[in-house]
């Protein structure tokens, strides 16, 4: 029996069929849409999906990519093709979201329950729900939106170990004596249960349960009183060292003063300590009291008695006028305590006038005190001698500085 031969139509579909799954699957080169049917026959193709970049979602038809919508708006229509723009709509008020999404309608806002103590934090917006919070002092004592706000514990009768913070109670241990029920401390005498009792127990036997406290204590007390020995015994050395340094302050002063102007043997000019000459620049031209200027003035040397004879006590200085030499004047300058210069310079007999004007032109107290030593030595003329400033100095019972001005004088040209 001899076998049917296939029709040229049969042969050519199969040919094109082949033909156009090899172009599919292996050169990925997709036949044109009008080649999908030949004959009235399906092809049955497979359409590949597009991939999405990042901000963008596939379209329903799984056809093409759209935009998602940003925060603060909601999906109203998907874009038509991949060239048009996906519209978006803010959110209406009490709504939100709070990044890009593809949402059909906004988000709505949670609502702060007063009946559970929650305040509000800060508002919803378009891009942000509310937050809720709880008051100061207060904690939360769940972790989701329906928290109750609660009171941070006091810890009356214990100690804070821990504070009280956003989602936490406050830590407490109790004082001796004490027990810690529901984060509060109660007295012993309060206690019906037996984990109460099992703490109770502690705090009264403390030699059979020593606490951590107690073997610090133990191992590091030795370490703490002996840095509480070296610093007492610093502090002595310190006091002694300053008491020591006083009292050779003090015994330089009086010795530099008490040999400047008290003793009468200078076998040489001897320099003026610091110590003196600090006091004299405290004491620079200090303010004196109306009773204090007029007792001076009452007691100045009038220029009568500048012929009159020094006492027996008194070496003479002799009828030597005062040079106008710079050297002399300073010279006397020096051997004169700044703080009784003053009134050294009225019972020579030079004004107040004459020394407030010398104050005022002269800024340095050396200066001053030689224009002073200069006005006065014009103002006398032939009774500007040293026995008159020597007469004026025992006057003030400064002799040995009287003593002193003129062994200096005497050395000098």
């Amino acid at each position: 029996m001899a076998h049917p031969e296939p029709s040229p139509a049969l042969v050519a579909t199969l040919i094109l069929t082949l033909a156009w799954v090899w172009t599919e699957e292996c050169l990925g080169v997709a036949p044109n849409s009008d080649t999908q049917q030949i004959h009235g026959i399906a092809l049955g193709r497979k359409k590949r999906e597009p991939k999405c970049q990042v901000g963008e979602y596939l379209h329903s038809n799984r056809t093409h990519c759209c935009m998602r919508c940003h925060a603060g708006t909601y999906l109203a229509e998907d874009c038509q093709s991949d060239i048009l723009a996906t519209r978006c709509m803010r959110c209406p008020k009490g709504t939100f979201t709070a990044t890009d999404n593809i949402l059909r309608k906004c988000i709505s806002c949670q609502r702060c329950r007063a009946e559970l103590q929650q305040i509000t934090l800060s508002e919803c917006t378009e891009k942000k729900d509310t937050v809720c919070g709880c008051q100061t002092n207060q904690f939360q004592s769940e972790l989701n939106t329906l928290f109750k706000c609660k009171n941070c514990s006091p810890c009356h009768n214990g100690t804070i170990r821990q504070n009280c913070t956003k989602n936490s109670d406050t830590i407490c241990v109790c004082h001796p004596g004490y027990f810690l029920h529901k984060n509060n401390c109660n007295p012993c005498s309060s206690c019906n249960e037996e984990e109460c009792k099992k703490d109770c127990a502690t705090v009264l036997r403390p030699s059979t349960f020593p606490s951590v406290q107690d073997d610090y204590w133990g191992s590091q007390g030795h370490i703490i009183l002996l840095i509480g020995l070296v610093v007492v015994l610093a502090a002595s050395l310190g006091l002694l060292f300053a008491v020591k340094a006083i009292r050779q302050y003090r015994q330089r002063v009086t010795t530099a003063i008490f040999y400047s102007c008290v003793s009468t043997q200078q076998p040489k000019k001897e320099t003026v300590s610091e110590v003196v000459m600090n006091e004299r620049k405290a004491a620079t031209f200090a303010p004196v009291t109306p009773q204090i200027e007029k007792m001076w003035t009452a007691n100045a040397v009038p220029r009568s008695m500048v012929e009159q004879e020094l006492p027996d006590c008194v070496r003479p200085a002799g009828k030597t006028q005062l040079p106008d030499n710079p050297v002399v004047l300073y010279t006397v300058a020096d051997h004169v305590l700044l703080s009784r210069w003053k009134e050294f310079v009225r019972r020579l007999g030079l004004s107040d006038y004459e020394i407030e004007r010398i104050e005022l032109e002269q800024r340095r107290v050396r200066d001053a005190q030689y224009e002073m030593l200069r006005q006065w030595r014009l103002q006398m003329g032939q009774g500007a001698t040293v026995e008159r400033i020597s007469y004026v100095l025992n006057q003030m019972e400064l002799s040995g500085c009287s003593e002193a001005i003129q062994e200096a004088l005497a050395g000098q040209p």
